[in-house]
């Protein structure tokens, strides 16, 4: 039996075909489960769960931001709706460049895999480039942890992605038997 391209069905998105749409609301996902494991690290330590928020504020606020422990509005909000938007961001450039340009598969674990790949290198260049730069009192949010929770955005990422965008894959003509 042979099958060829006009036999096999598209998997149909759930979400409009925009550029872009599907990998920013899937880092969108990344982002807050980033900012909920950021959390639960954060009291496992003993520390403040607001303080990651707070951290990212600190790019306005500066050490001001940090300056009262626990719930302050002003510092979290804004440093929580600059950590999603950044999310956002970053997702869909993981999109644009898994689909469009690197153009991999959603079968396989690919997206998943590339996600923690993609999550990992946004935290060597956050950690070294950008955050010594922009906001360096993120530095003093614990390696490890920071680390683990780039991880998590990855690999959030790259599974909402690929249930946002399926792609699965198809062998080419010249291959199938």
């Amino acid at each position: 039996m042979s099958t060829s391209p006009s036999n096999v069905r598209p998997i149909p998105s759930p979400i409009p075909n925009v550029i872009g749409l599907g990998g920013a609301i899937a880092g969108l996902g990344g982002g807050l489960a980033m900012a909920l494991v950021g959390a639960l690290l954060s009291s496992a330590l003993d520390g403040d769960i607001w303080r990651e928020s707070k951290e990212i504020a600190s790019v306005f606020y500066g050490r001001a931001a940090l300056a009262e422990p626990g719930f302050v509005f002003g510092p979290v909000f804004t440093g929580t709706l600059l950590h999603l938007l950044v999310s956002a961001v970053l997702g869909a450039i993981f999109g644009i460049v898994t689909r469009r340009v690197l153009q991999l598969t959603s079968d396989f674990g690919t997206p998943v895999l590339v996600g923690l790949i993609y999550g990992l290198l946004i935290w060597v260049l956050a950690y070294f480039v950008v955050l010594p730069l922009l906001a360096p009192t993120l530095l003093d949010t614990y390696a490890p942890s920071f680390i683990i929770q780039h991880l998590v955005y990855g690999g959030v990422t790259g599974l909402l992605y690929t249930w946002l965008r399926p792609s699965p894959y198809t062998r080419p003509d010249n291959l199938r038997s």
